[in-house]
């Protein structure tokens, strides 16, 4: 079953983000994660590269094209960052204001 069901969220900026109810990574997407291994604030960058894993925290697995929530994979992002499947909070559809982070 494949919804997409639209919650709010709200970061310290006063920032909104639409999240959907998706649970399909793939390179392009934008996704809201937390860095410093999730203990940073939230943020929204664009996925280039994904990296199917083992296990939760190992950094190098095999290159793939998409992974659901549940995988255990590396995202590299578009602004110079890469994370862990733990730190990823959901998938996000910007509003019309809002650039993804570079």
């Amino acid at each position: 079953m494949h919804t997409n069901m639209k919650m709010t969220s709200k970061k310290s900026d006063e920032m909104k983000t639409s999240i959907f109810n998706t649970r399909i990574i793939r390179k392009g997407s934008q996704v809201l994660y937390r860095g410093s291994w999730g203990r940073d604030a939230q943020t929204v960058a664009e996925v280039i590269a994904i990296e199917q894993t083992q296990g939760p925290n190992e950094k190098y697995g095999d290159e793939v094209d998409a992974v659901t929530l549940d995988d255990h994979y590396v995202l590299t992002l578009n602004n110079g960052h890469w994370c862990y499947s733990y730190q990823v909070d959901g998938l996000v559809q910007p509003t019309e204001n809002q650039s993804v982070t570079k």
